[in-house]
């Protein structure tokens, strides 16, 4: 109560505010700008009517058109999803695994495991492309051609097995993170109320981990849809995924298509990485959304291809089983808005907004994947 302030003239106090404030804002506005400016760029020249990527003539969408219309590129994208997806569901369950059995179990060696677990994030992606290729070469294929006689090489495989590799630490630290804030005292709770184990983490564990889980698997599948570095060290003679591509074509000289395919790779990455970073920040709201938007989006494609599947004679019978999994997904999608519309009235407004983007861009992005897969 006895201590005395230093009083500064107010308009001191005003103007190194304001130098301050300007100085903090040229510094944002300097590193932002350096950051996304060449995006930018990349952006706009991908509407330029002219094959020039240094002046900007016209606004046009041919190369995106172009672009829908390159079977080598379909075929990148298609190997690119399908590695994606394997990768995803693999690289998620084992490290959401690891990270219950790390968080909820000690044992030998525990802390020396852990560490190990961040090593794929903290080595060069280099030096795991190199570790991977000797592995396979010198290790696991002279393994099964002597043990097995199969006679195995590198293809859409071995990159598949790469990108588990290094994707399952990216899971277990997100879902760790997770489990560091879980309340134990709602597993315990259900049990004095009679639930088994399976029964308590059924409904209660897993719903709880849900945003952690599916934070990391779309970042899981972000990382291996934009890998180039490992998977150019793992990949076969033929197999090309995006990245790939895209680097195939960069060095036969810049294009406006080259730009509109990396917008288009960009904006589904920057996308994929919003989810996860909702999902894991959100709540229940946005996981549900993300839930009724996949549905959605499966069911619809399986229900627009349908009548498709007899004509011209495209009908097979697993097209035909294929196309009714998707049917269900619309079943889905109706069980689960209920959870989403009740979670979703107990939200602001920005919140709101933000849970129906949610829920338009998971099912855009399940329908497009879908039909790139099976077109």
């Amino acid at each position: 109560m006895t201590a005395k302030f230093p009083v500064y003239p107010r308009e001191q106090v005003r103007l190194t505010t304001r130098i301050g404030n300007w100085l903090l804002g040229t510094n944002a506005a300097l590193v932002f700008g350096f950051i996304y400016l060449p995006v930018l760029i990349l952006i706009v020249f991908s509407f330029n009517n002219t094959r020039s990527v240094a002046v900007f003539t016209g606004f046009s969408t041919e190369w995106y058109l172009a672009l829908s219309h390159n079977d080598e590129l379909l075929d990148a994208a298609r190997n690119s999803l399908l590695v994606g997806f394997i990768t995803t569901i693999v690289a998620t369950a084992i490290g959401t695994l690891t990270a219950l059995a790390m968080d909820r179990y000690r044992f030998k060696l525990h802390t020396s495991f852990d560490a190990n677990l961040y090593l794929p994030i903290v080595i060069p992606e280099i030096v795991m492309g190199i570790s991977l290729l000797l592995f396979f070469n010198q290790a696991l294929f002279p393994f099964l051609q002597n043990a097995f006689g199969i006679h195995a090489s590198t293809g859409l495989h071995t990159i598949t097995i790469s990108h588990i590799a290094f994707d399952i630490p990216f899971v277990y630290v997100i879902v760790r993170a997770r489990l560091a804030d879980f309340d134990r005292t709602l597993e315990e709770a259900a049990a004095d109320l009679g639930a088994d184990e399976w029964q308590t983490f059924k409904r209660v564990t897993l719903p709880l981990l849900m945003p952690g889980i599916i934070g990391g698997a779309l970042l899981a599948f972000t990382l291996s849809l934009d890998d180039y570095l490992i998977t150019v060290f793992t990949k076969g003679v033929q197999e090309q995924t995006m990245p790939l591509y895209i680097y195939s074509l960069v060095r036969r000289g810049v294009t406006p298509e080259i730009n509109a395919l990396s917008t288009a790779l960009l904006l589904g990455s920057i996308g994929l990485v919003g989810l996860s970073l909702t999902a894991q920040s959100g709540g229940p709201v946005y996981t549900k959304g993300m839930s009724v938007g996949a549905g959605a989006g499966l069911g619809l494609f399986g229900l627009l291809s349908l009548p498709d599947l007899f004509t011209g004679g495209a009908f097979t019978f697993g097209g035909l089983i294929t196309r009714l999994i998707m049917l269900t997904a619309l079943f889905w999608a109706w069980r689960s808005y209920a959870g989403f519309r009740e979670e979703f009235l107990e939200t602001n407004r920005s919140g709101k907004i933000i849970a129906w983007i949610t829920v338009i861009f998971a099912a855009g992005a399940a329908y497009f994947s879908t039909l790139l897969l099976l077109s």
